[in-house]
């Protein structure tokens, strides 16, 4: 039996790997090796506009963009200070209360708006930019800095230049050997049309007053990807299906039946009998449809019978088709499809469960590693750099020892439970085995456990001073302020 060699010689070793097959199963499978930003720097334009026409045009992929932003961000973060220092941490909490409605130079959106709005652009256009504004100590702000968001288009993506044998631009972002040191950006935004000679005006931002909010997924990868960018293909394709299916349904909707005869003599085909006028008249011949009202029934030739039409019937298995289709737009989008479509069919509370916390844990990670560490702390390095800086924080030492004044505790808005009997039980056993304490439950719920002891206290003080005023002897038994252990009186299971 003949041996196939190759061009030194020896044997050709077979494929070891079924994936990277050739011919003939392999034929036509066009994957180029190309590296993270050369990827991206032809693609990366294309793929922003139409995740962009696709969140203003597609059901789904709107859905999916902003069901996923919204679980992100929820109603915002909590920020707060874990400094050591006592007098810096409560005085830092109760500055950034002040601050977090100030940052928006526009005054429009307060700490939580802009963070939604840079999540959703991030998931949308792949990055975001928010560069830090500096203001005049007397522009009448708490603390003199803002942030302002810019889009991914404000940075040039074919802006790549050589500076010096250490400093180039990759992709309008300029590094000094491994390291960040500015941003590119145009004066306005290019594709707004407001100030086109600023297009060719590009200005260095160094990089201490840019985040660049973006999730890269490889390493060595300068800028990157919108989240749809898997699924934009498919869902434009459903799109136009289903917008064709949609817009033939409603056409043959507004036919009831044809009047036909099964047998004519020449001259009926030149003149209609009831108008008198030619049936097909040069002047209308390149007409090939008419826009009908519905219930109308289509008038033939002299003789007709009545033949009425079948309701419309799109097809068996049609609904699994779309399903289908579906199903595999909300695995691109990496949102699980109840949640993207609004079809619960078929699911329980246990399914249910497992689904979400699936889905959560991934929206964990985006919490903490995405918009937690490059935007949230970030901004917190801004705001109290500046407050200390004017001279609104005291920080002995800071210049030597600048992470104890910055530590912080970021707090996502906290989910709504699944079953709040059985996970707030759930919790209070975690917490009295000592699996768990009171102030990790409260970060968990994305509250300051701290302050809603006080609030509480001041609370059970006004209750019984109206207890007092009122002439209540004994208010416990009204019950609704406090656990059943504390409350004899408040309603349990077991009563």
């Amino acid at each position: 039996m003949g041996v196939i060699v190759g061009l030194n010689g020896q044997p050709l070793a077979s494929q070891p790997y079924e994936g990277a097959t050739r011919a003939p199963r392999g034929e036509g499978w066009t994957a180029p090796s190309v590296g993270p930003n050369r990827a991206l720097a032809s693609a990366a334009k294309p793929l922003r506009n139409r995740t962009r026409a696709g969140y203003r045009n597609s059901l789904l992929m709107r859905s999916g963009l902003n069901k996923n932003t919204t679980n992100e961000v929820g109603k915002g973060f909590t920020l707060l200070s874990t400094c050591i220092d006592d007098t810096f941490r409560q005085a830092s909490n109760g500055l950034w209360k002040i601050v977090a409605n100030e940052l928006d130079p526009w005054g429009d959106l307060n700490f939580g708006g802009l963070l939604h709005l840079a999540v959703l652009s991030r998931r949308m256009s792949g990055e975001v930019f928010i560069r830090r504004v500096h203001r005049r100590i007397d522009a009448g702000l708490e603390v003199p800095v803002q942030v302002e968001l810019l889009e991914a288009d404000m940075c040039p993506h074919d802006l790549n230049r050589r500076l010096s044998p250490t400093r180039r631009i990759i992709q309008g972002i300029e590094f000094d050997g491994k390291k960040k040191v500015a941003v590119w950006f145009y004066k306005a935004h290019p594709d707004d049309g407001i100030d086109v000679a600023s297009l060719n005006q590009l200005e260095r931002v160094p990089a201490r007053d840019v985040i660049h909010h973006y999730k890269p997924s490889r390493p060595g990868q300068v800028r990157a990807e919108p989240e749809t960018a898997a699924v934009l293909l498919k869902d434009r394709t459903y799109h136009e299906y289903d917008d064709a299916e949609l817009v033939r349904k409603k056409d043959r909707s507004a036919f009831t039946g044809a009047l036909y005869r099964e047998s004519f003599g020449e001259d009926d085909w030149e003149f209609d009998p009831h108008t008198g006028k030619a049936k097909f008249a040069d002047s209308t011949a390149h007409d090939t449809s008419e826009t009908v009202r519905a219930g109308t029934m289509l008038r033939m030739l002299p003789g007709e019978k009545l033949q009425l039409f079948d309701g419309d019937d799109t097809g068996a298995g049609y609904k699994d088709f779309v399903r289908a289709q579906w199903l595999l737009m909300s695995a691109g989008q990496e949102i699980p499809y109840p949640l993207l479509t609004g079809d619960w069919e078929g699911l329980n509370d246990r399914l249910v469960r497992a689904m979400l916390n699936e889905y959560r844990r991934a929206i964990g990670f985006d919490q903490t590693n995405l918009s937690g560490f490059q935007v949230v702390q970030g901004i917190w390095r801004w705001v109290i750099e500046a407050a200390i800086l004017v001279g609104k924080l005291d920080a002995p030492g800071f210049a030597n020892d600048r992470w104890k004044y910055f530590a912080l505790d970021i707090r996502p808005d906290a989910f709504k439970h699944l079953h709040p009997e059985q996970d707030i039980n759930a919790r209070n056993k975690a917490v009295s085995s000592h699996i768990s304490n009171a102030e990790r439950e409260a970060a968990e719920y994305g509250t300051d456990i701290e302050n809603n002891m006080r609030i509480n206290a001041r609370l059970l003080k006004q209750w019984e001073d109206i207890c007092a005023e009122e002439k209540v002897t004994t208010p416990s038994k009204l019950g609704g302020l406090f656990t059943p252990q504390d409350n004899p009186g408040a309603i349990t299971d077991e009563t």
